[in-house]
């Protein structure tokens, strides 16, 4: 067999060896349901180091591809990892991130509760700091992977209610359906940020791995901002998408003007 790793290669080795079982698992040489080669053995057969084999087979657990069991071994869940996109531009759930309809998706509820208003919610939300939210931090998880941690606040004054409510869906559609909210428009903002120690074992990353962080403010049509959605999500495993408009040539032409 082909080593799977050039130690002559700058690429770190655990990287090559990932790559290399991703391959094989990819071209179904290993089968959803097999098992991996234990680590021992892998280390053995390639002269590597047991912490890189670890390092390697740790990265597809990332991925989806494969999940410890232990005591029993590592097992192939997906011949494929899951790349959901994300759409900018409109108010979507998690589920439409996904295209794929044998994807089994999941939330877990973390907190729902009665908190007070930071300084930023409060000023997002347009009310006094310490004012009563409803606070509600959700991880978003795909065949049992994780992918998104998010932390919703809602004014409580109007939408208490949602403590008694199972918000395991959509809570937009809750909002529409329950509340009669008006959910006109949502500003979103995203950038990069390196993930908290909390935030990197709930998503199930290592801290050096950045997640892409997107606020998301919705408003009624009188413009007041009914919820602030402070999301997390995994920057190895989500793509971002938004559909431009038409280049317009007088812009350019005033700009050079």
């Amino acid at each position: 067999m082909k080593a799977p790793v050039d130690k002559a290669n700058p690429i770190p080795l655990y990287l090559q060896l990932a790559e290399w079982l991703e391959v094989r698992i990819a071209q179904g040489e290993l089968p959803v349901g097999a098992r991996l080669p234990p680590e021992t053995a892998l280390a053995g057969e390639f002269d590597l180091n047991r912490n890189t084999v670890r390092q390697a087979i740790g990265l597809l657990v990332q991925k989806g591809l494969v999940q410890k069991h232990k005591g029993v071994g590592t097992f192939v869940t997906r011949q494929d990892a899951l790349y959901p996109v994300h759409e900018l531009g409109r108010m979507t759930s998690f589920v439409d991130d996904f295209e794929f309809n044998s994807v089994a998706v999941e939330n877990v509820i973390l907190a729902q509760e009665r908190a007070r208003a930071s300084v930023e919610v409060a000023e997002r939300l347009g009310m006094p700091p310490g004012s009563p939210v409803v606070r509600i931090e959700r991880l978003r998880m795909a065949d049992r992977t994780p992918f998104v941690l998010e932390r919703g606040y809602y004014p409580f004054e109007g939408f208490g209610e949602l403590l008694q409510m199972d918000v395991r869906g959509s809570i937009y559609q809750l909002l529409v359906e329950q509340f009669e909210a008006d959910l006109h428009h949502s500003v979103q903002t995203l950038r990069a940020v390196r993930p908290t120690r909390d935030i990197a074992l709930k998503l199930r990353v290592n801290r050096s791995l950045p997640c892409i962080f997107l606020e998301s403010l919705a408003y009624t049509s009188s413009n007041a901002c009914i919820e602030v959605l402070q999301s997390f999500y995994r920057g190895d495993r989500y793509l971002f998408r938004v559909e431009s408009g038409q280049y317009r040539r007088e812009m350019h032409s005033a700009a050079v003007g």
